[in-house]
């Protein structure tokens, strides 16, 4: 009876020592997985989040269970389902939307997206309200500046959009032209755009003429222009301007700004009496622009101002052919402003030395911005003392400018690579009695 009490005893014994090693290793098993889970669950999260796609909602769904806390996740959802583009899938991305800005509410980025998520429903103060509360908390960030501008200028606000805007291109001003094509777009008030989005700084108005120009806006250039004369641009800027409005038509304007780039410049040129051309003697450094000559450019060509043999005073136009090619090439010509139906005559001297081929120098009177006209003189080959040289020629009717050129014509002959120099001097135009 004894024994079987000790065995009783015993077997009581191990039992406990049995359970006690159980609960041990059970305890041991939670406090590992504890631990263990702080370290895997973001790892997890992270696994899931980095390989979602429009297509694979589940994996993000399961990164933000195991991380509840993360807003990101949240976000990331909202976006799925404002991509869907209708009702009911903005209105549950407005959900994720929340439960991020739950979890983190100073996230610019989800007060913009909810913001756009409001827009779409037509929850217009809850969308305002969150996009000034974006601008609130990054309001030094270039991207918010810009996607708040433009929910503004969507909302119709122009007033807030373009002082946003005006920030953003204070902030980034390589982005102007993409904010002012944005502005055209939604059909902003050209003068609005002048005086409330451009920064009044010489550097922001010559980039907005740069932009207008490239977009042939010439209403809006007129007044660009008024702006930066303030500014005393440099010389490059009145030619640029004027080249452009002359290429619109604008004849008036183009010689309001050609006759202030003289004075601003101190540029004399004194003309003949009756004379039309700018800078005929060759005797002023040629601008390449505005109401100047243009020099042509072509191989085995080079055209330059020369000193030592001239006609008159002190230089004329020289030009040498190395023998190595066949140019058809303007040497140079200048944008003239005429009378429609009016009779011009143009004279001008020419000297050439050793020149080859039957094309040699020529003067053209043509049309410019209207139908074709083109009136020429015969070219002056070989080796010639100064020649004098007329052309008469009737503007067409509908024509207010004709381009002046000394001009080379290709030739089509055998053997028709040219050399030799040639020099032209005083040249006038001046208009006939009818």
């Amino acid at each position: 009876m004894e024994m079987d009490t000790m065995a009783v005893t015993e077997k009581r014994r191990r039992e406990r020592r049995v359970a006690y090693s159980v609960l041990c290793r059970i305890i041991l098993t939670i406090v590992s997985l504890s631990v263990a889970a702080a370290f895997i669950r973001p790892a997890l999260s992270d696994y899931y989040s980095q390989r979602i796609s429009e297509s694979d909602r589940k994996k993000l769904l399961l990164a933000s269970l195991i991380t509840t806390e993360n807003a990101r996740y949240q976000y990331f959802l909202g976006l799925l389902d404002h991509a869907a583009l209708d009702r009911p899938g903005t209105e549950k991305a407005i959900g994720h939307y929340l439960l991020s800005l739950k979890s983190n509410p100073t996230d610019s980025q989800s007060w913009i997206a909810i913001a756009k998520a409001y827009r779409d429903t037509g929850s217009s103060k809850e969308a305002e309200y969150a996009m000034r509360k974006a601008l609130y908390l990054d309001k030094n960030i270039p991207e918010v500046i810009w996607e708040s501008g433009l929910f503004f200028l969507l909302e119709n606000k122009q007033t807030d959009a373009l002082r946003l805007f005006r920030r953003y291109i204070d902030m980034v001003p390589d982005e102007q032209a993409n904010v002012y094509s944005l502005c055209y777009m939604m059909r902003v008030e050209p003068m609005s755009i002048l005086n409330n989005l451009i920064p009044p700084k010489y550097p922001y108005y010559k980039s907005y003429l740069d932009f207008l120009i490239a977009k042939k806006l010439l209403n809006e250039s007129i007044e660009t222009w008024k702006k930066i004369k303030t500014f005393n641009p440099e010389r490059s800027e009145y030619l640029r301007y004027a080249d452009f409005l002359i290429e619109s038509g604008e004849t008036r304007e183009a010689s309001a700004v050609w006759d202030d780039f003289t004075k601003n410049f101190n540029i004399m040129e004194k003309r003949p009496s009756g004379g039309m051309l700018w800078n005929g003697d060759f005797e002023l450094p040629i601008e390449n622009g505005g109401f100047d000559w243009r020099i042509g450019a072509a191989e085995g060509v080079r055209v330059f101002r020369d000193r030592d043999i001239k006609w008159t005073g002190f230089a004329s136009l020289s030009v040498n052919f190395d023998g190595r090619s066949n140019p058809g090439i303007s040497l140079a010509y200048q944008i003239v402003p005429v009378t429609p139906g009016q009779k011009y005559k143009l004279t001008g001297y020419i000297r050439t030395e050793k020149i080859t081929t039957e094309n040699g120098i020529l003067f053209q009177a043509s049309g410019h911005l209207c139908s074709p006209f083109v009136k020429t003189t015969e070219s002056v080959t070989g080796t010639t003392l100064w020649k004098k040289i007329d052309l008469d020629f009737t503007v067409p009717k509908e024509c207010k400018t004709v381009a002046v050129s000394v001009k080379r014509e290709q030739s089509y002959k055998f053997d028709s690579k040219i050399s030799g120099d040639a020099w032209i001097d005083s040249l006038s135009m001046t208009q006939k009695n009818n």
